[in-house]
């Protein structure tokens, strides 16, 4: 057996790259989310391990857009770390690859499972965020499901359902929600999300784009036809907080989760109205038929408004949040990452359920974005009759 080299991920690996997740019982991709996802590594997609067998050994990248005040930076987290036992010990070179690539303040792993944890740390990687690498804030929303997945869970320890043990998510509707609360849509609301964006990258931390152009790129994921739920808050005709929930369902024996992917706001008022639109997407999540909603990356603002929301638990597990930090005396002190930092928005496996929306080609009439919404001078509209 030939030792494993290390190469950067190409098209024609995309179905190796399923077979590892399948032996991983990570979510797979059709050719076209490949392509999708492989788009964000802004031209640095990944990297595998290969030897005479076949691909035995991948690592995801997603590079991102970063400002602080006036300064430009990027940076990287990784996904589905996977070395097939043939390749043991390839996780170093995959991981140094990562940390070594070009152009980066700092490299990131923010959806740790427990068995990669240790070797985050063992290849240079520190918890972060700083009291918060461990913790993850969780809301029940169906006791009794819940607890049927746990008897689940411990009948498919060692092997894989044929089919889908529970309910796919249903039909989400349209609903209501208390005055200044909006459904966006990132086309739709491309004016008020980048007036948003540009005051968040002013406020002096470092910030993350959540530009409508990155939005529009994220919501048209093509194996997710389902859109995430993205919500406003707006206040004298702008908007003062946003929140965006994604529900996803990580295997066949696990029941559909809300995943808080993104909650941000503005000073000094932001925070009731941020703690706002978690409730209304709470409550959109318990309609739609989720077992939970969680916020599976916490920092100390995002912890504050989380613990607002009626029924949060917060639970400490494994360290699952690693940095590594070029010069981090510049920037790890300003960087309070969500979810959105992280790959949380990519890798969440789509539910089924029974009515699909349409693939975004065009504003569909019937989806939740078709609620009130900013229009392009930046004053908030109210619902449709």
């Amino acid at each position: 057996m030939t030792v494993p080299i290390l190469r950067d991920v190409q098209p024609a690996d995309w179905q190796s790259l399923n077979d590892l997740h399948r032996w991983a019982w990570f979510p797979e991709r059709s050719e076209a989310g490949w392509e999708w996802v492989h788009r964000f590594g802004q031209g640095y997609p990944g990297w595998v391990l290969e030897d005479d067998d076949g691909v035995c050994g991948y690592l995801g990248n997603i590079r991102q857009d970063y400002a602080l005040c006036e300064t430009r930076l990027v940076g990287a987290t990784g996904y589905s770390l996977i070395v097939l036992p043939r390749a043991k010990g390839g996780s170093r070179l995959l991981l140094d690859a990562f940390r070594n690539q070009p152009g980066v303040f700092a490299t990131s792993i923010f959806n740790s499972n427990a068995l990669a944890s240790p070797i985050y740390s063992r290849e240079g990687f520190s918890a972060f965020p700083q009291d918060w690498a461990d913790t993850k804030i969780v809301w029940p929303l169906a006791p009794m499901t819940i607890l049927s997945e746990r008897i689940v869970r411990s009948l498919y320890r060692t092997r894989r359902p044929s089919r889908e043990l529970f309910n796919g998510v249903r039909d989400r509707l349209r609903t209501g929600g208390a005055p200044g609360l909006s459904a966006l849509d990132p086309w739709a609301d491309a004016v008020a999300l980048d007036l948003f964006n540009a005051e968040l990258r002013l406020a002096g931390s470092l910030t993350v784009d959540r530009s409508s152009r990155v939005l529009q790129n994220r919501f048209s994921d093509p194996d997710h036809a389902e859109p995430p739920m993205l919500y406003g808050w707006g206040e004298g005709g702008q908007l003062s907080a946003m929140a965006l929930g994604q529900l996803g369902k990580m295997s066949e024996y696990e029941a559909p989760v809300l995943d808080i992917i993104d909650v941000v706001w503005l000073e000094p008022h932001g925070a009731a109205a941020a703690a706002a639109l978690l409730v209304h997407i709470k409550t959109e999540g318990r309609r739609a038929g989720a077992s939970r909603m969680r916020l599976s990356l916490v920092n100390n603002a995002t912890a504050d408004v989380a613990l607002r929301v009626p029924g949060a638990i917060v639970r400490r597990h494994h360290i699952h949040g690693h940095a590594s930090f070029v010069d981090s005396r510049d920037h790890g002190p300003a960087w309070a990452p969500t979810p959105f930092d992280g790959d949380f928005g990519f890798c969440l496996r789509p539910p089924p359920t029974n009515n699909r929306h349409a693939a975004r080609g065009g504003r569909d009439p019937g989806s939740p974005f078709a609620s009130g919404s900013f229009d392009a001078a930046g004053s908030l509209s109210g619902p449709p009759p």
